[in-house]
């Protein structure tokens, strides 16, 4: 992709946004569904951890870091900003195996600027955005109700460090994706990993064992969307430490966003419309 077509993607993007914001508000029932589900969610997991660390106070987690009771319940609120920023961004690479499948993808064959663009333009979600809103606000609350001492460069590289594990998990789902060219609907492919990602993400993946960190920190891009961000922001990881994470990080996103264009272009060139 040359210059051009980034400039005329970028150009594009407002005009989505505003799409998207107008898409969302004549789905009102499916948007405070979504908000209440997400509350229901936090509650539900910050209860589970009130309760485990009534039993043992303090986690111990890799380097200086320690969960307590506030460490643990605004890394929850994390997890609600990282699934917010991928439902708004990204939620795209999930509907590429129905519009491969259900005939939909020429309609993105024939625009102007690139397909995979275009589908996650076509499916950005602004109530995603509310979700990080209320994930942030869970963040605060915890920090002010136990006192914890937020850094703000650790709060900086922390939401990068989300930003580019979002990318590389959703990379890696795009690929995955992808394989529909080949094996038609893969959904619960995408619901496996799914359920990985939900169900590690909301907790302190440094305290697990060490075969399980190494794949959600070099294969699953997992440890970047909660634990590396909330051990920045509240000084339980240097920053250098921080940097190292990131470097891996980018190296995952690159990595897998190369599988996806490989899958991508080979399943273009024998792609077929349902019926056609």
């Amino acid at each position: 992709m040359g210059a051009r077509d980034l400039l005329r993607q970028l150009r594009l993007l407002p005009t989505y946004f505003r799409l998207s914001i107008l898409t969302t508000a004549e789905n009102k029932a499916m948007l405070w569904g979504s908000l209440l589900s997400s509350a229901i969610n936090l509650a539900a997991y910050a209860i589970f951890w009130n309760v485990i660390t009534t039993q043992v106070p303090i986690l111990t987690g890799a380097g200086i870091a320690i969960w307590g009771r506030g460490e643990l319940t605004a890394l929850v609120g994390m997890s609600e900003v990282a699934w917010g920023f991928g439902s708004f961004f990204w939620m795209g690479t999930w509907e590429i195996h129905y519009y491969v499948t259900e005939e939909g993808l020429e309609k993105f064959l024939i625009r102007p600027v690139g397909p995979f663009f275009m589908i996650l333009a076509d499916n950005f979600w602004f109530g995603g955005l509310l979700q990080m809103a209320v994930g942030g606000v869970m963040v605060g609350l915890a920090c002010v109700s136990f006192g914890l001492t937020v850094s703000l460069p650790g709060l900086l590289l922390g939401f990068l460090a989300l930003v580019i594990g979002q990318g590389a998990l959703y990379a890696l789902w795009a690929g995955m994706a992808c394989l529909s060219f080949w094996i038609g609907r893969n959904y619960a492919l995408l619901e496996i990993s799914d359920a990985i990602e939900v169900s590690f993400a909301r907790m302190p993946i440094d305290t697990m064992p060490h075969t399980v960190q190494q794949v959600l920190t070099f294969i699953l891009p997992v440890i970047y969307l909660t634990t590396v961000p909330t051990m920045l922001l509240l000084g339980m990881l240097p920053l250098s430490g921080g940097l190292l994470y990131l470097g891996i990080a980018a190296g995952l996103f690159f990595g897998w966003l190369l599988v996806f264009r490989f899958l991508f272009g080979r399943g273009l060139r024998r792609y077929s419309p349902v019926g056609g």
